[in-house]
């Protein structure tokens, strides 16, 4: 077969098996992810690593003033200095969205901030404050970036890195490199990473969770989408292929074998041929599917429905935690990595849960508490001890989003997009008590005054699970703003977002 006959094949097989994820195989590399000498200072001690990590991406863009990031002071109809802003934007859809959801204004302190603000949690997050297990186990993080469109702030936020770099990878890519490269399992059939959207998977870029960037393929998560889940499930089975599997593979894999043989080259090895690796890898794991399928039932994406805010639907952020959680904590091959894009019960106005160009109070509340809903039924409460449920003690949860909304109306009902300050949480893992409260600090115009980078979040998040997030597929020196070093910027991330010092 002709070098250039195979390459089109294997591109084509290679798409077709993708969705079941070239997860299996080890890169040629070091070993990604691992700590180089000297680094002692930066290293979370092992029985206090997030083994495992939860993200949920707040698709559109959440407002913080109601949810997260809740100053009383600030924006008062009576405040001479910025009338009319933030959370008193709106009085009456306010009320009314909490008056809908059973909500109440009463203190939810988080923390002070750095410009000695006391930040609470807002009324929509009323859910989360009944927990104050979960609560006490939360950073808040005011970050900042200067892109407004979703299509170049969606993969900033979820890769660190804005569009069109080449080394822009997803945070679960990260995390699957270094569980492969670290040869612990070198038998698992399934991923240790998973990604479910669903919405602008295309046009917002919300696939950025699952780019691999300059890592090879086997590092890439499993990119989902909850709403057409039954698709995934089909691929499982390999119809296509039908009862002569065996011999189908075997046959590919005698080719496979003639053209790694045509990669040689005498005493040096292989050549280099990273689509070949992409190849070898995604049609290794076609080849499990059925130890896949003890990991990923048919039913894992069963229907969902919630009430909340007295509206009653499917609840695809219900199904994709729910789903998470059956990953997280499978007893034979737990994933390490699930992000969970949470698209609302009720669409927002321009897309996604979060995007509230208008109904910003009634969206935003019903969403996010739909959200915190599902959530808090799936982490263990105090004295709960079930191994179905995830464990703070072990798990990270990130809630992410791509920007926040401005402090100011949009129109009569809405907010407009605002990356200038806006707040996301780390809550479990690495955070303890000690490590709780607000990082950062929005002033009273709305725009961050001290912050973290997209970039440094991902970082934190690496550094909590032990993984060394410096190399050339990962991340630079200069991605941490003053740092001069790797070390230093180890620790200001860690700082940052996981209260550390050491």
């Amino acid at each position: 077969m002709k070098r250039r006959t195979f390459l089109t094949l294997a591109g084509g097989a290679g798409a077709a098996t993708v969705m079941v994820g070239p997860w299996i195989g080890r890169s040629r590399a070091a070993s990604f992810g691992a700590f180089p000498t000297g680094t002692e200072s930066v290293q979370i001690p092992e029985g206090q690593r997030a083994k495992k990590v939860l993200e949920i991406f707040l698709y559109g863009g959440l407002s913080p003033w109601e949810t997260l990031y809740f100053v009383r002071d600030y924006g008062r109809p009576d405040a001479a200095q910025h009338p009319n802003t933030q959370y008193y934007a709106y009085p009456t859809t306010n009320a009314n969205a909490i008056a809908a959801c059973g909500m109440t204004e009463a203190e939810r302190p988080v923390g002070t901030d750095t410009n000695g603000a006391m930040v609470e949690l807002g009324p929509f997050a009323s859910r989360l404050a009944l927990r104050g297990d979960i609560v006490d186990r939360t950073r808040v993080v005011v970050q900042r970036h200067t892109l407004e469109p979703h299509e170049a702030a969606v993969p900033m936020a979820l890769t660190g890195r804005p569009v069109g770099q080449p080394n822009a990878a997803g945070l679960g890519t990260h995390i699957q490199r270094a569980r492969i490269d670290s040869g612990l399992t070198p038998d698992r059939a399934s991923p240790h990473a998973y990604v479910f959207a669903t919405g602008g998977v295309s046009s917002d870029n919300v696939a950025a969770a699952a780019a691999a960037g300059t890592h090879l393929g086997a590092a890439r998560p499993l990119l989902i989408k909850t709403d057409n889940a039954a698709g995934f499930t089909a691929l499982l089975q390999r119809g296509t292929v039908g009862p002569g599997r065996a011999s189908h593979d075997s046959l590919v894999q005698a080719y496979s074998d003639q053209y790694q043989g045509r990669l040689a080259w005498g005493a040096e090895g292989r050549v280099r041929s990273p689509r070949t690796d992409d190849f070898a890898s995604a049609f290794a794991t076609s080849t499990k599917v059925d130890a896949i399928r003890n990991v990923i039932p048919d039913d894992l994406f069963q229907t969902r429905s919630a009430t909340t805010c007295g509206v009653a639907r499917r609840s695809i952020p219900h199904m994709g935690l729910a789903a998470a959680r059956h990953l997280l904590t499978n007893p034979t091959e737990p994933a390490s990595y699930v992000c969970v894009s949470d698209t609302g019960l009720r669409e927002a106005s321009g897309g996604g849960g979060y995007d509230t160009h208008t109904d910003n109070a009634r969206d935003t509340a019903m969403n996010f508490d739909n959200l915190l809903k599902g959530l808090t039924e799936i982490v263990n409460a105090p004295g709960e001890a079930d191994p179905s449920k995830l464990n703070l003690d072990d798990t990270l949860i990130i809630l992410n989003t791509e920007f926040g909304r401005t402090p100011g109306r949009q129109g009569g009902t809405g907010r407009n997009h605002h990356p200038y300050g806006y707040a996301t949480a780390f809550i479990g893992g690495p955070i303890t008590t000690a490590h709780k409260g607000v990082s950062g600090a929005i002033g009273r115009d709305g725009n961050a005054t001290k912050f973290a980078t997209p970039a440094e979040n991902r970082m934190a998040a690496l550094l909590a699970m032990g993984i060394w997030p410096f190399a050339a597929e990962g991340f630079n020196v200069s991605d941490t703003p003053s740092a001069t070093g790797e070390l230093q910027a180890a620790q200001q991330a860690m700082t940052k977002f996981l209260g550390r010092t050491a």
